[in-house]
Formats: structure tokens, C-alpha cells, sequence
């Protein structure tokens, strides 16, 4: 067999968008775990930008046996926001990873000029209230706002996995440092070459430094997204260490290809560029689960 095919099996991709959704999405969620199980995956994470996924995650995972599938919490507008309450309710009924916010991220607003979509590459009819929204900051008056507590207190409880998302580079220090003083053992840094995040390399190893794990998406060097290029990747790879980064998808947007197609690709390009079988399995499948906290 192909050493990228291979090296699918048992893969696990951390970062799945699927519909229903309010953005157009090339998957449902039966059809992304139909669509991991034909390919061999291990497992996948359902995201999605507004509403809780353990449920689906639930139901997918009866539908099509042979393949896991996790769900988890992103704390935009349409859950509350930072809401500690929708936190404690989504982790109870299973939730393996809480995502701060994104497409509602002040930060996101500054990177896109607009919050709730990406412009024209990614959109839908988003309401007109939007327009006076500011976006969501974990900080407040200079300090972190008094709501992250409850939720990194949850999250550490829970034994589960929290990911900056959209925040900036600034924010997400604060974000790690007060995890780890909670208590907080599962932390991904999301997509860290995207043009919200944009980690550089000093930035990557003061994440790395603190046990964080650092996500790589194949959405950010796609031809459709281009924030990022592989040689970018295996630059801060080299310098980083494998052994603190994560390869996942982002996929599900109907001008990419399917997710584990996406995977694939990527892992071919690590091969092209060097990369040992036993490094690039330490990257979509092992730190995959030390994240989830799921055995090998």
C-alpha cells in the first residue's frame, strides 16, 4: 500500500467541519464518518462555529460503526458566549474538546474585517444585529474576563481539551497560562499558521514550552485559503519538534476537498519533504489521542 495511505490508518483528524450548518458544507456529519471510515481513520472531531456537536457526534457514531467520532463546543454568540452554563451542559453529555470563540472572535473581526463569516470566500445571510456586535475577547478591562474561570475550571474537571480557536497570539498566552494554573492538562493551539493565529515560530515554542499542542490545517495551505505554505510548515516543524504538533484537516468547506482527502495530501507533502513514517504518525495519530485522552 501507499505509504500516505498507510499512514491514514488510524489517523485521527481533530478538526472536521460538517453539516447541518449555516455555512455551505461539502459533508454531513453521516457522510464525514462514512467518508473517515472508507479512508481508515481512527476517529474524527466534529466542529461547528454555533452550535454544540456531541449530539451528532452521538448519532453518527451509531449510524456508522467502525469509526469514532467526538464532538465538542464552541463558545461563539449563538451558545452565549463565553458561557460557562453551555460549558458544564456540553462536557457532561461527552464533549472532548471546548473551542473558544472564532467566527465571533474580536480578533476575528480584525483579521476579516467583518465578524460571523470570512467575506466573500465564506459566508451566509448572517443577521443585520451583527453590524453593532464588537466580537468576543477573553479579556475584560485589561484582565481576563471573570467567566473564563468557571469554564478552564470545567474543562480541567472534565479531564478535557480546550482550543484557542480565533483569539490572537496575545490572548492565547493569557488563555494558556491560566489553564495551566487551573488545572487544565489538554491544550491545542488551533491552526496556528491561519491568518487569525499566525504563531511565530518564538511564539509556536513558548506554546510548545508549556506542553501545548500546535495544530496544523491543510485548510491554511490550500489553494483556496493559501495563509500558509507547506514549506512554511516544515520549517517551524523542523525547528519546533514533531513531537508537539498536531496535522488535522479543517475541512468540510465545499470549496475544498473531502477531509480525509485533505489529510492525505498532507501527509504526502510531509513525506515529499522528508519526514519519517514514525514522525508524521507522532503528528495525526498518537498526539491526536494524548489530546482527546484516549489510548492508543
Amino acid at each position: 500500500m501507499r505509504e500516505d495511505l498507510e499512514l491514514l490508518k488510524g489517523a485521527l483528524d481533530i478538526h472536521v467541519h460538517a453539516g447541518p450548518d449555516l455555512f455551505p458544507r461539502l459533508l454531513d456529519a453521516f457522510e464525514a464518518a462514512e467518508a473517515a471510515r472508507a479512508a481508515g481513520l481512527r476517529g474524527i472531531v466534529l466542529k461547528h462555529h454555533h452550535i454544540p456537536t456531541v449530539d451528532r457526534a452521538y448519532l453518527a457514531s451509531r449510524a456508522v460503526r467502525g469509526v469514532e467520532i467526538y464532538g465538542g463546543l464552541t463558545l461563539n454568540y449563538a451558545i452565549g458566549g463565553l458561557n460557562p452554563f453551555a460549558v458544564d451542559a456540553a462536557l457532561k453529555l461527552g464533549a472532548r474538546v471546548i473551542w473558544m470563540p472564532t467566527v465571533d472572535a474580536r480578533n476575528h473581526k480584525r483579521c476579516f474585517g467583518e465578524l460571523g463569516r470570512y467575506g466573500s470566500r465564506l459566508s451566509y445571510g448572517r443577521p443585520g444585529f451583527y453590524e453593532e456586535a464588537e466580537g468576543i475577547s477573553i479579556m475584560r478591562g485589561g484582565e481576563l474576563d471573570p467567566r473564563l474561570r468557571p469554564i478552564l475550571d470545567s474543562i480541567a474537571e472534565a479531564d478535557a481539551a480546550l482550543a484557542t480557536s480565533h483569539l490572537s497570539a496575545e490572548e492565547s498566552k493569557v488563555l494558556v497560562e491560566e489553564a495551566l494554573r487551573r488545572g487544565v492538562r489538554r491544550i491545542v493551539v488551533t491552526h496556528v499558521d491561519f491568518s487569525t493565529s499566525n504563531l511565530s515560530i518564538e511564539d509556536q515554542t513558548w506554546m510548545a514550552e508549556r506542553g501545548a499542542l500546535l495544530e496544523l490545517c491543510y485548510s491554511s495551505i490550500s489553494p483556496a485559503w493559501r495563509c500558509s505554505s507547506i514549506d512554511r510548515s516544515v520549517e517551524t516543524i523542523r525547528r519546533v519538534g514533531v513531537e508537539n504538533y498536531i496535522i488535522s484537516s479543517d475541512l468540510g468547506q465545499v470549496h475544498n476537498p473531502p477531509p480525509p482527502e485533505g489529510l492525505r495530501v498532507y501527509i504526502s507533502l510531509l513525506l515529499e519533504h522528508g519526514f519519517r513514517a514514525e514522525d508524521i504518525r507522532v503528528m495525526v495519530k498518537e498526539n491526536p489521542e494524548r489530546l482527546l485522552g484516549i489510548g492508543p
